[in-house]
């Protein structure tokens, strides 16, 4: 094992209190909507922290793009900074959704469009999410094996356990412990106390792998490459020809991460649980200002981990892990566990503790928001729709539990038994756009246009979902599709052209979908049978407007201040963090747009390059990274005492549990 005594001591006195955070604000969950939004009470800062910061999945996630990529992934999605800046300082999606008071997005589509189509939501809404979280235990537990060096099997009596299904199921357990427990309260009281310590912690790795990595080491590594000619990992010009991951990639992810934002609902009870539409909307902004420490961290690991592996001074430490490679054959299994092992042989003792206690936060957070989510959707949205009247309060949370218990039980058979083949991130693209790739225009349809139509939302969702289903299920049995293509069209010079691989990348399939389903939303609402839907009553704007949703119907007079998405809700504080959230992205992108115009026009040199990366990346990260930090945390702190007053103070209603009379 690659753990210590004081590693292993570090490792269980975090988790001893998970669970004292577990059954002790277990307390405050009361009714139906304690239990799936806490009563929409969490503040902006709480909201930010008990989210989670980087789990094992994530972490996974990352290094593969940036060691497969290196500077180049972070260049390209520079491209779309400006327009996912905007949409967060406007709140585009997530503060009107807000405003509905839904407890669920499917609850919403009920009320904007119809029960049936709740229902039809909720289904492939579950569906896709319950395979997309299937293999986050999977991940995770390879990277927890690997990292804590853990035999392949444990003895017991005569026979021999194996370890991988062990851990999952520990994976699995404990968020679906936490969830069931506490609903979204012990999320996120649990997510907070977890997540103060790995942002504290997430900051000392950032300054040790800054001492750990040093700059040029990292550059010569990043040259190691088998064509410079015409690859590189340092000049993301070079880099159109990279494996899975190129500017096409980048492009369609930020487009797609725009049409489908608050449509994914693994995590939804964070954005619903905002003690009001405004503060839901600030959480996002802060959540900008929490990722530098995380960022840096995240791209030191994996390019210092390439120069490790490529560069003849550490060929002695990287021998052993190379003798594991090998021998684990598997080359997808190869790329989630390279990192984990190479940080057996980097971190001292007490660190590596502290590194497992910083993953496990991340991974245990995240997964239990995940299992809560598609557990509650289950029942929220498939079952609850088709009673004429709402459960009674203990048997609706009864249902909830088990719902929840169910998801975990599907994602550790599913993690246990699905062979993960292709790059994490792609495998999330395409299993969330079976759902996604029609819900963007739905959802941003029927918040934006009152003359969308229950027909077009049909139409739309089905098409974006036939054509991932296509796509993904061509990607997946190539192998039994090409042979039937093939006899049906042999003189197809194409289809032979790539008869090994389905010729349409996964986020190809997906920008198709998207395209589709706006253009069949739009069609069928303007063709159709026509529709107005009261928005002011949906919203709870003007005679609907109630406690947390007051904002008023008449668009605020025009000042310059709007541009930069400021309100007069926003205080002085408020103001000027949005002004430097806008002028500190606007700045890194104008240096993007400048220099990419340059290289379009004149070769840059690889110095060149190596340059602009160390003064975007090194100290601006390293600064704020540690400024942030401090300031998130003290906010969260007080959101936190907040949450517990109001908490003890609130008046139940239990009949605010997500059932829309007809």
């Amino acid at each position: 094992m690659n753990l210590s005594i004081w590693d292993w001591g570090i490792v269980l006195l975090f988790l001893a209190m998970i669970f004292f955070c577990v059954f002790y604000f277990k307390r405050y969950t009361r009714s139906v909507s304690d239990f799936m939004v806490a009563s929409r009470l969490a503040g902006p800062y709480m909201l930010t922290i008990a989210p989670g910061i980087i789990g094992g999945i994530g972490m996974i996630a990352s290094v593969q793009a940036h060691y497969n990529n290196g500077f180049s992934s972070g260049w390209w999605s520079t491209l779309m900074m400006p327009v996912s800046l905007m949409l967060t300082l406007f709140g585009f999606v997530s503060y009107r959704l807000r405003q509905t008071r839904a407890m669920t997005l499917s609850q919403f589509l009920e009320a904007r469009y119809s029960r049936k189509f709740r229902i039809f939501a909720g289904i492939l809404c579950w569906v896709s999410g319950v395979l997309n979280f299937g293999v986050f235990p999977m991940v995770s537990a390879r990277c927890f094996i690997y990292l804590m060096g853990l035999p392949e099997t444990v003895p017991c009596g005569n026979f021999a356990l194996p370890v991988f299904p062990l851990m999952v199921f520990a994976l699995v357990a404990l968020p679906c412990l936490i969830a069931c427990v506490g609903g979204q309260v012990g999320i996120l009281f649990s997510g907070f106390f977890m997540n103060l310590i790995s942002f504290a912690l997430c900051l000392v790795f950032m300054y040790f792998m800054l001492y750990k990595f040093h700059w040029g080491t990292i550059i010569e590594g990043l040259h190691q490459v088998e064509n410079p000619d015409t690859q590189s990992l340092v000049n993301p010009f070079k880099a159109f020809d990279a494996d899975g991951f190129n500017i096409w990639y980048f492009v369609i992810l930020m487009a797609f991460n725009s049409y489908t934002r608050g449509c994914w609902q693994g995590g939804g009870g964070f954005s619903m649980a905002a003690k009001t539409p405004h503060d839901g909307l600030m959480s996002a902004v802060i959540m900008r200002w929490r990722t530098y420490a995380q960022n840096l961290m995240l791209i030191l690991l994996p390019l210092g981990a390439y120069a490790m592996f490529h560069l003849p001074q550490f060929a002695e430490i990287v021998a052993p892990i190379r003798a594991q490679l090998d021998a684990i054959g598997d080359k997808a299994v190869i790329d989630q566990v390279r990192i984990p092992l190479l940080l057996t042989r980097i971190l001292p003792v007490g660190m590596f503790g502290l590194f497992i206690v910083m993953l496990l936060a991340g991974t245990v957070s995240s997964d239990a928001s995940y299992v809560h989510s598609w557990g509650t959707i289950l029942i929220q949205d498939i079952i609850m729709p088709f009673r004429k009247k709402p459960f009674e309060a203990k048997e609706h949370l009864l249902y909830l539990r088990l719902g929840i218990l169910g998801v975990g039980i599907f994602s550790f058979l599913w993690s246990v038994l699905f062979p993960l083949k292709d790059f994490i991130s792609m495998y999330f693209m395409i299993t969330g756009a079976i759902y996604m790739g029609g819900a963007g225009a739905v959802v941003i349809g029927g918040l934006y246009w009152k003359r969308g139509s229950t027909y077009a939302a049909w139409t739309a969702l089905i098409v974006g979902t036939i054509v991932c289903i296509v796509g993904l299920g061509c990607q997946s049995f190539w192998n039994y599709v090409y042979p039937a293509l093939h006899n049906a069209f042999p003189d197809w010079a194409y289809l032979a052209e790539n008869a090994r691989k389905f010729p349409i990348p996964s986020h190809i399939t997906t920008f198709i979908a998207m395209c589709a389903s706006i253009a069949s939303y739009i069609l069928v609402s303007l063709l159709g049978p026509k529709h107005v839907h009261n928005m002011d009553k949906l919203l709870h704007r003007g005679e609907y407007a109630c406690g947390d949703t007051v904002a008023p119907v008449q668009k605020p007079k025009f000042t310059w201040a709007r541009l930069f998405g400021v309100t007069p809700e926003h205080t002085r504080f408020e103001r000027n963090l949005m002004y430097a959230s806008f002028s500190i992205t606007m700045a890194d992108w104008i240096v993007f747009a400048v220099v990419t115009l340059l290289a379009l026009t004149m070769p840059l040199s690889d110095h060149f390059w190596e340059e602009l990366e160390f003064w975007r990346k090194i100290p601006l990260y390293a600064i704020l990274g540690t400024v942030c930090t401090i300031w998130i945390v003290g906010g969260g702190i007080r959101d936190a005492f907040r949450l517990i007053k109001d908490l003890r103070a609130y008046k139940e209603d239990q009949s605010d549990d997500g059932f829309v009379e007809e």
